[in-house]
């Protein structure tokens, strides 16, 4: 059999502190492409995406697959899909979000393209339904804002979960896996390293947030000042979606309680 094509990008023009150089948009496939993420419509990202689709001797995209809901990575997919008539595909969980899709997947289906065929791997944490795809061929993990080439990525709640994100974390160890292609910085050739790492690094955060504590901080403003001292100030209002991320995490573990805006820790069990 024929090894599978190798998988191309298009980086969005959307560059920023959350995006670094901008979104990575995915093209799989040979004669029919595959896109995964689409984050802009305007600025010329849709005719960007075609154009290279076409430069792989690509006669058509016919699919369009999205990582997740957050707008840097589904901006754009309608206008791709009504430019091209791409089926456009979503996470089940968000089934009916942007009002347009096709077709819906969930953990472990697989969704085949011109040349072969990833597997949706569920990762809940930074979005409940965020979905990364696993091409087994190639053992390449398209991780979206899962994992990103440089940095770590941000845990929004509500809808975003310590507690979910590090046992999705956990969860990719399991696969054989050569590479990550992050929605967002430059590919990762280290890819349990980069994994373990964000893992460390969660788990550093979480003992940093104990400490905080521990020496009478109760507020998240002021443990995300003590603690993120590596982080730009500008960064700060979005490392505290983290910081209460981890002691939501922390309440449902029982190490923590919240009265109103403050945070204070429970006795340890005997």
């Amino acid at each position: 059999m024929a090894s599978p094509p190798d998988i191309r990008h298009v980086t969005a023009s959307n560059p920023g502190l959350l995006t670094l150089e901008g979104t990575n948009q995915y093209l799989l496939g040979k004669d029919e492409i595959t896109v995964v993420d689409v984050a802009l419509s305007a600025g010329g990202n849709i005719d960007r995406i075609i154009e290279q689709a076409e430069s792989m001797g690509g006669k058509k995209i016919e699919k369009i697959l999205l990582t997740h809901i957050h707008s840097d990575h589904c901006g754009g997919a309608l206008a791709l899909k009504k430019r091209t008539g791409a089926k456009l595909g979503i996470s089940r969980r968000r089934r009916g979000y942007l009002g347009g899709e096709d077709f819906s997947y969930d953990e472990g289906d697989e969704i085949p393209y011109d040349g072969g065929s990833v597997t949706v791997v569920h990762t809940p944490g930074h979005e409940s339904g965020h979905c990364c795809f696993y091409e087994p061929a190639l053992k390449d993990l398209l991780t979206g804002d899962h994992i990103l080439g440089r940095g770590t990525t941000v845990i929004p709640p509500p809808d975003g979960d310590m507690a979910d994100y590090i046992r999705s974390l956990e969860k990719l160890l399991s696969l054989d896996i050569r590479r990550l292609l992050p929605g967002h910085g430059p590919v990762v050739t280290d890819p349990y390293g980069k994994i373990r790492e964000y893992i460390d690094h969660r788990v550093m955060r979480e003992r940093a947030v104990l400490r905080c504590l521990g020496e009478g901080e109760q507020t998240i403003p002021v443990i995300t000042e003590r603690i993120y001292t590596d982080t730009p100030a500008a960064l700060h209002h979005v490392a505290q979606w983290s910081v209460e991320a981890h002691l939501l995490k922390l309440i449902a573990d029982k190490k923590v309680r919240r009265e109103g805006g403050r945070y204070f820790l429970l006795p340890e069990r005997a």
